[in-house]
């Protein structure tokens, strides 16, 4: 359970997170988790699912995105969501960290990267960090 502490005025006691992953299943169970985990979680599986989720409102105050996925990679989901909030929290997960480490455009900092398998404590977090928010255990 989560205690939402003042971070802007849009943070709501359930922050908003988007998991981006085309691998369905693996996105199914990381957003099951963190809405056991007092977070509200959407799934896309693919980098233009996830830029037209990022055009609507509510925007999600976290993004977890794979890196290498279909029709966007995980770095241009990163900088649209960036550039609609920039407040917005951005976990890059990989399996390939060596490519991401040499993008050609990077996003502006911070950027969390975790490497597949994700290991999901460290997920949480560095979402609790990012998000000015306090796990209750």
């Amino acid at each position: 359970m989560l205690e939402p502490l003042t971070m802007d005025a849009q943070l709501q006691e359930r922050p908003l997170v988007l998991v981006v992953d085309d691998d369905a299943r693996s996105a199914g169970l990381v957003a099951r988790l963190l809405r056991a985990d007092g977070y509200d979680a959407e799934v896309t599986i693919d980098g233009a699912a996830a830029l037209a989720r990022l055009t609507r409102d509510p925007m999600p105050h976290a993004v977890v995105t794979d890196f290498q996925l279909p029709h966007a990679d995980g770095l241009a989901i990163a900088r649209y969501a960036r550039s609609r909030r920039a407040s917005v929290a951005i976990v890059v997960v990989t399996g390939y960290p060596a490519a991401l480490a040499s993008a050609v455009h990077p996003v502006d900092e911070p950027v969390h990267v975790l490497t597949k398998p994700l290991d999901y404590p460290a997920l949480l977090t560095r979402l609790a960090a990012a998000l000015r928010v306090e796990s209750k255990e």
